[in-house]
């Protein structure tokens, strides 16, 4: 249909962070905002949620040292970060820069084979933003509303209900207060290792 606007739930822009697991490589979706046109080949400038400009090298170092290194063990390499712009019409992708981290977790427990963390927030526009966490430290069946406990996960919910967080939600929103944490077993991971009928 001419003249169709086709949404994209990643557009203006995301990171694609690639980082180790039990079972595979994983890869976090981060939403972020430009704080201009990005240029292909160039380390671009994001806008974090106090409107302050940073490098995206130096954003994504920023949150997987600050919000996301505690929440793995120290096994887990965090090996590099893709970034790309969105076309909000159209949905294409285009490729535009990439930064290796060569870092790794913190955390002196171990990783959770096939265990995800859903941490969700409430955006300043009244919808939610998910962040995902694949094989970290956390057993299943863990529920927080709120508040977590003092480990990692504050950690991260920290960083993202602060004016450095660059995590952006839709429909020019930034997260507000963090609502819940959820951790459950991956039925996709569940199923590529096997162990269907569990």
């Amino acid at each position: 249909m001419s003249g169709e606007v086709l949404s994209s739930r990643l557009a203006p822009g995301f990171i694609r962070l690639r980082y180790g697991g039990v079972t595979q490589p994983h890869n976090m979706n981060i939403p972020i905002k430009f704080a201009s046109t990005p240029a292909p080949g160039v380390d671009p400038m994001l806008l974090s949620a106090d409107d302050t400009e940073i490098a995206f090298s130096t954003a994504i170092a920023q949150v997987v040292g600050v919000a996301l290194a505690p929440s793995f063990a120290t096994t887990t390499d965090f090996a590099f970060a893709d970034i790309y712009d969105v076309d909000a019409t159209t949905g294409v992708r285009t490729f535009i820069y990439s930064f290796f981290l060569g870092a790794a977790g913190e955390s002196t427990d171990p990783n959770v084979a096939l265990v995800e963390g859903i941490f969700v927030f409430k955006t300043s526009v009244g919808k939610p933003l998910k962040v995902y966490i694949m094989e970290g430290v956390y057993n299943p069946d863990e529920r927080s509303i709120g508040e977590v406990p003092a480990d990692g996960r504050q950690d991260l919910v920290d960083y993202i209900t602060s004016g450095d967080n660059i995590f952006y939600g839709r429909t020019d929103a930034w997260p507000l207060v963090f609502m819940s944490f959820t951790s459950k077993v991956n039925d996709a991971l569940r199923r590529r290792e096997g162990f269907g009928g569990l």
